[in-house]
């Protein structure tokens, strides 16, 4: 039996293990693929925002999970609809993960738009706080099902190293 998503948006505890569940199969998919990764950004003559997608995509494939045949849209690397399995639940989950991928210049930042978050941004812009609320809905409905959404993002540094 799966948790409704609706039911959880305010069980902190839930969410929490929902998140770490998520970035611990993102990290160990990363981590895996590390060797290929490194080969990927030193053979690839690709853009490294390219690479990045590329280096995502192939790692958390071939970790695998499960899946629901549901279709995800957004502007994000990787979407897949699937269940989450956890000892004390499981939840339906949207999982988006996106690759963040910079020459050196840009390893002290990482651009996110408003279309892959769903989390209210706060910034400063010419010396005023801006909040801006995020465009990804936190439930995602799709053929009668609702999702969790939960957003990941990997940002590469430099030539091959990872940060998550």
């Amino acid at each position: 039996m799966t948790l409704d998503p609706s039911t959880i948006q305010n069980s902190l505890e839930v969410l929490e293990s929902i998140e770490k569940a998520t970035l611990r199969l993102v990290v160990q998919a990363i981590y895996d693929f590390r060797s290929q990764a490194s080969e990927m950004f030193a053979e690839e003559h690709d853009l490294v925002a390219d690479i990045g997608e590329d280096i995502t995509r192939e790692a958390v494939d071939r970790l695998g999970m499960s899946v629901i045949p549901v279709r995800l849209f957004g502007k994000m690397d990787y979407k897949r609809a699937r269940y989450l399995f956890l000892p004390q639940f499981a939840v339906r989950q949207a999982l988006f993960i996106d690759s963040k991928a910079e020459a050196v210049s840009g390893q002290g930042t990482a651009t996110i738009q408003t279309a892959q978050t769903s989390m209210k941004i706060r910034q400063y812009r010419a010396g005023a706080l801006v909040e801006e609320a995020g465009k990804l809905p936190t439930i995602i409905e799709k053929e009668g099902q609702d999702l969790l959404t939960t957003t990941v993002f990997v940002k590469y540094n430099g030539i091959c190293e990872v940060q998550l």
